[in-house]
């Protein structure tokens, strides 16, 4: 029974200690998308970045490449002028991530994607530590991602950075209602960051 326990764990991305925890409870509830807590905002449905760095989250250990999957998004990206097909991210954010790409391509349309650079792709899944930091960066498990780069520097502070703009409003409403944190609405900088974890 022990050793089916820790093989199921295994399969959700959690400690195998072969124990029915708090967390590996809420890894079966989000796996079979059931949620235990309805009075909780999308957000509070992720785990903490501690949590995450623990290693014993629902989104497992970093860099576990069975952990991830390719999503192809639902209008045209752009990394550094050339067109991405897809891109690579943790499969338990696949979902979230494709329905909120949908609604800002339905709320914006094309042509005010581009003008806002929406489309201009900076990144998902890569292993590697935090700008300037010893810690693993929440793209070291796929479940971060970063849009409009150049004019959204990690250093970069509103106004200067351009999705900190008031028609970036609703951008950053359709990534919060699927649950994202936006780290430059929570600090103040990064802009080009959002994530799928709680600061």
């Amino acid at each position: 029974m022990k050793s089916d326990i820790a093989r199921i764990q295994r399969k959700l991305g959690v400690a195998a200690d072969g124990i029915v925890g708090p967390v590996t409870v809420r890894a079966l509830l989000h796996t079979l998308q059931l949620d235990s807590n309805t009075t909780a905002s999308p957000a509070e449905q992720w785990p903490t970045q501690a949590e995450v760095r623990s290693g014993r989250s629902i989104f497992g250990a970093a860099g576990c490449e069975h952990e991830l999957l390719n999503l192809i998004p639902p209008y045209p990206f752009f990394y550094e002028g050339q067109q991405v097909r897809t891109i690579r991210l943790h499969r338990l954010i696949a979902a979230p991530v494709q329905d909120a790409l949908r609604e800002v391509l339905a709320y914006y349309g094309q042509e005010e994607i581009e003008r806002l650079g929406l489309n201009l792709y900076g990144g998902s899944y890569n292993y590697r530590n935090t700008t300037g930091g010893k810690s693993l960066s929440m793209h070291a498990w796929g479940i971060a991602l970063d849009f409009s780069p150049a004019a959204n520097a990690c250093h970069m502070r509103a106004p200067r950075a351009t999705l900190s703009h008031p028609d970036c409003e609703a951008w950053w409403q359709i990534w919060e209602r699927h649950g994202a944190t936006s780290m430059g609405r929570a600090r103040g900088y990064d802009w080009m960051h959002l994530q799928f974890a709680r600061l």
